[in-house]
């Protein structure tokens, strides 16, 4: 006599997709294991590396961005400072100055040379501004660089920390040493205006990534809540039908065995 295998009880079938889709309404996710979904699984995972590179990209291009900011502000009073010893380098060619008039003007000049110095000291989250460095800044999948430069060595090698205002024939010399500088500093200002605007236009990059990269995870790994509910709604009608089923095959079994005896 054949003996044939046993079907796998419906109940339980039902009952385990219930079981199923409970928990994925639970979770929101369409995937909760491997079992759900093995390969989803492995793109969601690889998509969610993704997005945690791109978040943390952001931020380091937003600490870039206030890093250039603070060092453009610090260049900039630097050269206002520059621009107001410039000013009293031209008053200092007056010929109508006495020695004493000069000797005030050297006493301002002196006063914006010590802003000037005291701004040098600037840093920001305890890193020096001026100094002759290269910041990288990692967006995730490229690095971006700002470049610092030591003003305090430039200003020095136009010696406009000995500029001699009293000097009524110095007053060309001081002159040109002062322009240079406020040119030099000027270039420095529009070297970090071009890395501010890379790094936020990068910083936009990867956010428009992200999002994109967010949705892609979403289509694979989250739930489709409506589907999800339906499907539910469908599968208790199936959970009680088997139910009844199971019930009455019961009862009839007991009722052969009682027939029997």
């Amino acid at each position: 006599m054949k003996i044939a295998a046993n079907n796998p009880n419906p109940l339980t079938t039902v009952l385990q997709q219930q079981q199923k889709l409970s928990q994925q309404l639970a979770t929101g996710k369409r995937i909760n294991n491997a079992a759900d979904d093995a390969a989803g699984l492995q793109i969601a995972n690889r998509l969610s590396s993704n997005i945690n590179a791109q978040q943390q990209g952001q931020r380091n291009l937003a600490d870039g961005v206030a890093f250039a900011r603070v060092y453009d502000q610090a260049l900039q009073g630097v050269n206002d400072n520059l621009l107001e010893l410039e000013r009293l380098t031209i008053a200092s060619g007056n010929g109508i100055y006495s020695a004493a008039d000069r000797n005030a003007l050297q006493a301002e000049a002196n006063g914006y040379l010590a802003n000037i110095q005291q701004g040098l000291t600037a840093e920001f989250a305890g890193k020096a501004l001026f100094s002759d460095s290269t910041l990288a800044f990692n967006a995730g999948e490229s690095t971006l660089s700002l470049q610092t430069q030591d003003v305090g060595s430039a200003l020095t090698d136009q010696n406009i920390f000995n500029l001699d205002l009293t000097d009524a024939n110095a007053t060309a010399t001081n002159l040109t040493a002062v322009r240079t500088a406020v040119e030099q500093v000027t270039g420095f200002q529009a070297t970090t205006g071009a890395a501010i605007n890379s790094l936020q236009s990068a910083s936009r990059s990867v956010s428009g990534q992200e999002v994109a990269t967010a949705a892609a995870r979403s289509r694979i790994a989250d739930l489709d809540f409506a589907k999800a509910s339906s499907d539910r709604a469908a599968n208790s009608i199936l959970t009680q039908s088997a139910t009844n089923v199971a019930m009455q095959a019961r009862v009839s079994a007991e009722q052969a065995l009682s027939l029997l005896g």
